[in-house]
């Protein structure tokens, strides 16, 4: 197993998305006292809708969510009201059932939605900005495991994974036809934690190569370079 990877295991989904909840909640509260501001790095897809839903439940009055910033990992080049949106989803699941203001939300998509590149430059603006232009270090990304050992947008085999010093770009992925936003790497790197949540067996063999501790695929490299946080359930973790 990677040295870095902690990886807890629970039966069942549910499980897993009360416990990651729990590590969420107690980060962002340690943050705001620390700091006054706690920043967090959202994933997408179908994956962490369930979480979001129990953090603006039963989470909502377990700290100030409205000193919470919520930026995001990677989106698709869709309007921002579109079903395939991120921000979307994590505005139907999380932000507008905390009642979180629209202020003290991020989407990497702007409505103009014609420019990618223009969008990632602009993005990468709003980062530097409360860095003073270093890279930023967000309290908590929370990332997803591909089958194919992705993370955000970062897929094997893609121009992303060589970039070092632009915190957001444009990733063409041939596998999917088209292109994604996505932090890069240093981004990942520099967090104070970064938690991944993974269901499902189709993610087993994924996993399997973290426990090895393998660095060829991108969620094996952040998972060689840095502690990283693992949040599954039995079918993903292999466990009997």
């Amino acid at each position: 197993m990677s040295a870095t990877a902690d990886i807890h295991a629970y039966p069942q989904a549910e499980e897993v998305f009360a416990a990651c909840a729990e590590f969420l909640v107690e980060r962002l509260t340690t943050a705001v006292r620390a700091r006054g501001v706690a920043r967090i790095a959202l994933a997408g897809g179908g994956t962490p809708r369930r979480l979001y839903q129990l953090l603006a439940s039963r989470y909502r009055d377990a700290l100030d969510w409205q000193a919470v910033e919520f930026y995001f990992g990677d989106e698709r080049n869709v309007p921002l009201d579109h079903p395939d949106s991120n921000f979307r989803m994590a505005r139907l699941s999380l932000f507008g059932p905390l009642g979180i203001q629209p202020h003290r939300t991020f989407p990497m998509i702007s409505d103009q939605q014609r420019d990618p590149e223009r969008d990632a430059d602009l993005y990468e603006t709003a980062l530097r900005r409360w860095t003073a232009g270093k890279v930023p270090r967000f309290d908590v990304t929370l990332l997803g495991l591909g089958s194919d050992g992705h993370f955000a947008s970062l897929f094997p085999d893609t121009p992303a994974l060589a970039e070092r010093k632009r915190l957001v770009v444009v990733n063409p992925v041939a596998k999917l036809h088209g292109h994604r936003l996505t932090l890069t790497f240093p981004v990942f790197e520099a967090a104070r934690d970064v938690v991944f949540l993974v269901l499902g067996a189709d993610k087993r063999p994924s996993l399997a190569r973290i426990r090895e501790g393998l660095a060829e695929l991108p969620a094996e490299r952040l998972a060689a370079k840095r502690p990283t946080h693992w949040f599954v359930d039995r079918a993903a973790a292999g466990a009997p």
